[in-house]
């Protein structure tokens, strides 16, 4: 079943971004971000192969430049038999990535209270975006403000485009995916340094010493 241009760009824009910071975090020694990366990458080539039948050749090549790309970051291989479940299933992998790198850490009650945090924090602001985002970023807000600023300097080509038939929803949909990003990075920002604070005072309370205390500035 095809999907629309509107909803194609939904899916791409976030997932390309999601994708590039796994794959930065693999890169910084995160191997557990690698099948979160993979899922992101698959996502994009799945979306653009729904589009259109004449789009197969396209995703055809997309498949392979992907699949070169993991072979070159090996860890992103991790989920390379299971693309149709890691497409569905990015937030379990997220949380297992949480899981991974506190089980794996020296400090891990430190890792694990900003694991938490950090990834709990994230989703609340993810459902909160999702919950109310159709309500200001939609089709016909995006036009009244085109039709609002079609003669503002610097905006015109801009709102000329999204006056164009079918534009409307594209821009729309663009707008969300990158509302969206914005929101969950900040939030995974936010919880992080929230859970650092708890972690400080866990630190305290429970007698460990300040120097490992210390070390808990340098674990996200």
């Amino acid at each position: 079943m095809g999907i629309s241009a509107a909803e194609l760009i939904g899916i791409c824009v976030p997932s390309a971004v999601f994708f590039r910071n796994n794959v930065e975090k693999v890169k910084n020694g995160e191997k557990a971000r690698g099948p979160v990366a993979f899922a992101q990458g698959a996502k994009i080539v799945e979306a653009v192969a729904k589009y259109h039948d004449n789009t197969a050749k396209t995703a055809s090549e997309a498949y392979n430049i992907f699949g070169k790309y993991a072979q070159k970051y090996k860890p992103l291989d991790v989920a390379g038999k299971g693309v149709n479940w890691a497409t569905k299933n990015v937030n379990p992998l997220i949380y297992a990535s949480g899981v991974y790198k506190t089980l794996t850490s020296d400090e891990k009650l430190k890792t694990g209270i900003i694991q938490l945090g950090a990834i709990s924090t994230m989703r609340l602001g993810e459902r909160f975006m999702s919950a109310n985002m159709e309500k200001v970023i939609n089709e016909k807000n995006i036009t009244d403000f085109a039709k609002k600023h079609k003669n503002v300097t610097g905006l015109k080509s801009i709102c000329d485009s999204i006056l164009k038939s079918g534009n409307a929803n594209k821009f729309a949909a663009a707008l969300k995916g990158i509302a969206f990003v914005c929101t969950s990075m900040a939030s995974y920002a936010v919880g992080e340094k929230l859970a650092v604070s708890a972690a400080k005072r866990i630190c305290t309370d429970s007698g460990i010493d300040d120097n490992s205390c210390k070390k808990i500035n340098h674990m996200a």
